[in-house]
Order: structure tokens, then sequence, then C-alpha cells
């Protein structure tokens, strides 16, 4: 059972390096920004602007938020992320599906090892439902990806 459990988190730990993007320092990133998409711009003393993309040049990035358009200076820009579309419904299900899983297996193998001794099954459906609702919840929450980061020298 240790073992199958030590595998389990061993395939997931490996899934999210192989999901990891590595060319975040490349302003030319800033090119596949929309007109209108929601953005956030982190810049050198921490200050965080939120709002709509306007345009990116060589020199700036400029954005418009309630206060007006702003303009952030490349030099000063440490990260620009952007607001995917939401989807939060099909990462809940997801979320749910891989943990409400994750947690299934185990159960299931201590079910069928005890099932001569009872009282168990309580306890394993009380996981299994953990692990579903932990799922749903950790797929709601709403996620920036960052497409500009400044390469930490």
């Amino acid at each position: 059972m240790k073992r199958v459990i030590e595998t389990i988190g061993f395939l997931l730990l490996v899934a999210g390096f192989g999901l990891a993007k590595s060319s975040q320092d490349n302003w030319d990133n800033l090119k596949e920004l929309r007109p209108g998409q929601k953005i956030e711009v982190v810049d050198s003393n921490m200050k965080t602007f939120n709002g709509t993309f306007v345009s990116a040049s060589d020199e700036a990035i400029s954005l418009r938020s309630g206060k007006g358009e702003e303009s952030v200076l490349r030099a000063h820009v440490v990260r620009v992320s952007v607001r995917d579309d939401s989807h939060r419904a099909r990462n809940m299900l997801l979320a749910s599906g891989v943990i409400g899983g994750i947690v299934l297996i185990p159960c299931a193998i201590v079910l069928v090892q005890q099932s001569n001794e009872g009282n168990s099954s309580a306890a394993c459906a009380a996981a299994i439902a953990a692990g579903f609702g932990g799922g749903a919840a950790l797929g709601a929450i709403p996620r920036n990806r960052t497409i500009y980061r400044v390469n930490a020298k």
C-alpha cells in the first residue's frame, strides 16, 4: 500500500515538471496579448497594476485601468501575467476526479483487505468525499498565467 501511494506521488510530481514553461524571460512573449485582455503588471517597486492590455513596445507596456491609461517602462517591469478565460467548471471536475481517484485507490485496497473486519467503510467514504471536495475547491481557484518575468541574475 505504501508503495502504491509513493508511485502515485512520484507520477504527479513528474507530470507537474512536464507542464512547466521556461521561456518567460522573453519580452516578445507580450506579442501574444490581445488589446482588451485582462493583465497584471508588477514593477520593480512591487507595485501591481491591474487592467486591460492596450499595447506593448520595446520600451514599455501600456494598460487601461480605473485610473486611465498607464504605462510601465520595460526596465521597471518585473512580471506580466494574464488572466486566461475562466475554465473553473472544467478545472473543478478535473481536479476533483484526479484527487478523488487518488484517494479512492488506497481506500478500495483497504476495504478489500479488511472486508471481514467491518467498520472501515465509513472512514473510507469520508476520505473519498474529502478528496473529491478538496479537488473541486482546488480547481475553483482562479489562475493567472505569467507570460513575462525578469530573469533573476
